[in-house]
């Protein structure tokens, strides 16, 4: 092979002690990799992940291609690594292919998803749950399907959320059914991807659906967050009502990692947020946050006293 495909591979597998700032070899040569864009080492590494006996090596052949289909657009690459399911017999070399094809470029379509779909079924956990997070890499509308007819046959309750993060991808108007019986699960998880699963399918359709549920206190956070992506004035009352709710006691600067999405909101930013598109037209909001800013600013967490101070200080009027 390539003496510097050679000399790479090596150092990913270098399991040697750290260099300065905590980085050692293994780790400068993935980082080094991720930046490789010559589509003439393709068919090398081809030839080397057929042929080496090693499979550290192989697992490291594999990493670097991905990274070569990604940055040339080649999908034949990801049929190769799909091929390659059906060749690797060790579940740790399985899990590591799929984990490839999971932070690779997207599966096409059009591409045989047999040996994923197969290994859905696997007894072995990593096995099975690295397939599930592939195929949130492909539109084909197979997965869908096989994804619910999974959820009717699964009981493991972890598999099930996997399942769940799987339609959380694929989904549309299809899943439903299955998704508003998994509002019931006993996982609190579940329950609340499946919501935010319903709600990016639905949309402003249920803003009413997102209103109610924030106001009995059912998937409070995932509430918060379809009303502030999808609902109109009609959510009003109940983010008021929520608000108001929240902030009746102290919070523990800890809540925050409890409320925080991935936009890095809390709930109450979030609501905040929603409301300040009404601020200018509805005397409710501007009571509600008049009472935020005269009687409750000591119960603001810091990140939320940032954002009263960017929205509402600094912007008055």
């Amino acid at each position: 092979m390539n003496d510097y495909l050679i000399n790479l591979v090596t150092r990913i597998c270098d399991r040697s002690e750290q260099l300065n700032d905590s980085q050692t070899i293994s780790w400068q040569a993935l980082r080094e990799a991720e930046q490789l864009a010559n589509h003439a080492y393709v068919p090398i590494l081809y030839q080397y992940i057929a042929t080496e006996p090693d499979k550290e090596k192989r697992r490291a052949a594999g990493f670097i291609i991905i990274q070569l289909s990604r940055n040339t657009n080649d999908p034949e690459v990801i049929r190769f690594m799909l091929d390659r399911l059906r060749v690797e017999q060790e579940p740790d070399m399985i899990t590591a292919i799929q984990q490839d094809l999971e932070r690779g470029p997207q599966i096409p379509g059009y591409m045989n998803l047999d040996p994923l779909l197969n290994n859905t079924l696997s007894l072995n956990n990593n096995v099975r749950r690295s397939a599930l997070f592939a195929l949130r890499g492909t539109n084909n509308p197979q997965v869908e399907e096989w994804a619910l007819n999974l959820l009717k046959r699964t009981v493991n309750e972890y598999d099930i959320y996997y399942i769940v993060l799987l339609l959380h991808k694929v989904a549309t108007k299809k899943s439903l059914p299955a998704l508003k019986r998994l509002l019931e699960h006993p996982r609190q998880d579940v329950k609340g991807l499946a919501f935010a699963t319903i709600a990016d399918i639905e949309k402003e359709k249920e803003a009413l659906f997102y209103a109610r549920c924030l106001l009995r206190g059912q998937l409070k956070s995932e509430a918060m967050e379809a009303i502030y992506k999808y609902a109109d004035e009609s959510a009003i009352q109940a983010v008021i009502t929520r608000i108001t709710e929240m902030l009746s006691k102290r919070r523990s600067s800890g809540r925050l990692s409890l409320e925080t999405f991935k936009n890095g909101f809390t709930d109450l930013m979030l609501g905040m947020e929603f409301l300040f598109r009404f601020r200018t037209v509805k005397s409710e909001v501007k009571k509600t946050f008049s009472w935020i800013t005269e009687k409750r600013a000591e119960y603001l967490l810091p990140e939320e006293r940032e954002w009263i101070q960017r929205n509402l200080v600094m912007n008055k009027g």
